[in-house]
């Protein structure tokens, strides 16, 4: 297996924006050392740090996008689907990537540790390579302390312009269970843009990658280990809570072969050199003269957009109808729990269905491509979670 990125670097923490006055010239620009704010390097690479500013635009797709609202309002079972748990406390659509540390910091759900800035500032990486692996499980109000960026250069770069440099562990660690070879650019997205869960022990991010990147071999995984984010407090049924698998769906769909950024960062001019825009967001809310239709040789914005939603429909709307029979068997599972029909064991083999079902539901609803990175996989686990939910309520009859 090709080693990715490098050993990561104690790095000079930065607490206070820097000065372009006092690092950069006109005539000779400075590049900045230690972590910085993107706009520390606005000098030198203005097309870019000013496409990276444009990350805090908030648009909707008719499907997805990064204007926010709240999923809980919008989907009122998921209340019942997540009740126990933080996510129904406060659960709502991300906006884009300047908000990272903002977001954290101000959403309700509870934390159970400084690892949950993980992906939110590179000033984790800093204090996790200072203070080593025990700072995972530090209280999250004092790591608070220490953070002062949102996602900045450095996560993808080490502030080292043009090169891609991985600074996650937590993936650098698991691409031994990966059986193929990725290019660094999408490498860098993967970073945070997978399904994982806080070691119970360590509060460490991990992946649930030992035994397969696909959704069945994540619920081995954690079945192994007797695993579970929370106990829903009605059925009982000891829950696993999907985050965002984009790399894990992705990577067999129709674009697999591609990279990231082939598909999300179009192409810009900079000094008279073309440069990848640094605004991460839908195609669809973007010209697409530089990604889609470069292979799509025919296609519009608008015929590509069309397109591009009726693949989501579908999937929007069976996700729809798959989350009534799940909740119908959560409605169900917690009658019979309370009033003691049933065995511990029948109930259990219930329980099982619930918590295999939920899962396969939520890795696609929580997918940030909306059904478009892998509809055939989508279709798939929506299918499936529903076969399992009708097989728990024929169970309890």
């Amino acid at each position: 297996m090709k080693k990715f990125g490098r050993t990561i670097l104690v790095v000079a923490f930065a607490v206070a924006v820097l000065s372009l006055s006092a690092c950069t010239s006109k005539d000779n620009p400075v590049e900045p050392e230690g972590i910085v704010p993107p706009q520390a390097w606005a000098e030198k690479y203005p097309s870019i740090v000013a496409s990276f500013e444009k990350n805090a635009e908030m648009a909707a797709t008719k499907y997805g996008g990064s204007e926010p609202y709240s999923y809980l309002e919008k989907y009122q079972f998921l209340s019942l689907f997540y009740e126990g748990y933080g996510f129904s406390k406060q659960y709502d659509r991300a906006r884009g990537h300047v908000y990272t540390l903002e977001d954290v910091l101000e959403t309700d759900r509870p934390k159970k540790g400084a690892s949950c800035f993980a992906c939110k500032s590179p000033d984790f990486v800093a204090q996790l390579n200072s203070q080593g692996v025990e700072f995972n499980s530090m209280d999250f109000e004092e790591a608070s302390k220490y953070m002062t960026n949102s996602i900045t250069c450095y996560d993808c770069h080490m502030e080292e312009p043009g090169v891609i440099n991985l600074t996650l562990t937590h993936l650098t660690d698991k691409l031994e269970n990966v059986d193929r070879e990725y290019k660094d650019t999408t490498l860098a997205c993967a970073q945070c843009h997978v399904e994982y869960y806080q070691d119970p022990e360590t509060i460490a991010i991990t992946l649930p990658w030992n035994n397969g990147l696909d959704a069945d071999s994540m619920i081995a995984y954690y079945d192994e280990r007797g695993y579970s984010d929370w106990v829903h407090p009605q059925t009982g049924t000891p829950l696993l809570k999907a985050q965002h698998p984009e790399f894990e769906t992705y990577q067999t769909g129709i674009h697999g072969n591609l990279s990231c950024v082939d598909c999300h960062m179009e192409e810009t001019e900079e000094n008279g050199e073309t440069v990848k825009s640094h605004q991460w967001t839908s195609p669809l809310l973007t010209s697409m003269e530089d990604t889609c239709i470069k292979c799509h040789a025919g296609d519009t914005k608008e015929s590509l957009t069309a397109k591009v939603e009726a693949i989501q429909k579908p999937v929007y709307d069976k996700t729809l109808a798959v989350a009534e029979n799940i909740t119908k068997l959560i409605e169900e599972l917690s009658k019979v729990v309370k009033e003691g029909t049933k065995s511990e064991e029948e109930l259990d083999a219930v329980r099982k269905l619930h918590r295999e079902a939920q899962f396969k539901w939520d890795f696609v609803f929580v997918e940030n491509g909306e059904g478009f990175h892998n509809q055939e996989l989508a279709h798939k686990l929506l299918d499936e979670a529903n076969q399992l939910a009708l097989e728990g309520l024929e169970l309890l009859k």
